[in-house]
């Protein structure tokens, strides 16, 4: 078995309710919301924006009394490798789930990373056969919905293809898809 990638395209969008209906409307499953506090670090003897690599801190919060299974590990630490193809966002990604974000910074700076972007978001997740879809509003970004698939090696083309016929079945251009990351968009902003 091969590598583990997660496959994904983000596209803007112009309403939340909008796209909400529209996701629904095609059976997917409304799992939870929560906001998610991204805060990302640089190597020191490199720059990730210039490998396209990220290394990242994930603290997630609950909106409501929500508590499933997005939401269950309330702390991760990812490594995400270069994209691989010019299409999508698909890359490589290792997460560990960890109890304290705190003490894992201290960790990460204690080697030499430096926090270089901390990037906010309210997320709603929705759950269809092999894909989940949230709508993300970014704080100084703006309004996103992103599909994402997690496949191993031999099944990265299959799960593009399947968002791809999902973005048209949402009505929506994938050749419009974004391949920055919140981070580069928000960098860049």
């Amino acid at each position: 078995m091969g590598d583990t990638y997660e496959v994904e395209v983000k596209i803007a969008i112009d309403s939340y309710e909008e796209m909400e209906e529209r996701i629904l409307d095609l059976g997917a499953e409304k799992i939870n919301r929560e906001i998610q506090v991204d805060s990302y670090y640089d190597h020191p003897c490199k720059t990730f924006q210039e490998t396209d690599e990220a290394l990242r801190v994930r603290s997630r919060q609950p909106i409501g009394n929500e508590r499933t299974e997005s939401s269950r590990n309330l702390v991760e630490l990812t490594y995400k490798g270069p994209k691989v193809d010019t299409t999508t966002k698909t890359r490589i990604e290792t997460s560990v789930n960890l109890d304290d974000a705190t003490e894992i910074a201290s960790i990460l700076e204690n080697l030499g990373f430096k926090q270089v972007a901390t990037v906010i978001k309210k997320r709603q997740f929705f759950r269809l056969p092999s894909i989940t879809i949230s709508i993300d509003e970014v704080e100084d970004v703006g309004l996103f919905m992103e599909l994402e698939s997690i496949a191993q090696t031999e099944e990265v083309d299959k799960a593009r293809e399947n968002i791809f016929e999902m973005m048209k079945k949402l009505d929506l251009d994938p050749s419009k898809s974004i391949r920055a990351s919140y981070l580069e968009l928000y960098v860049n902003r």
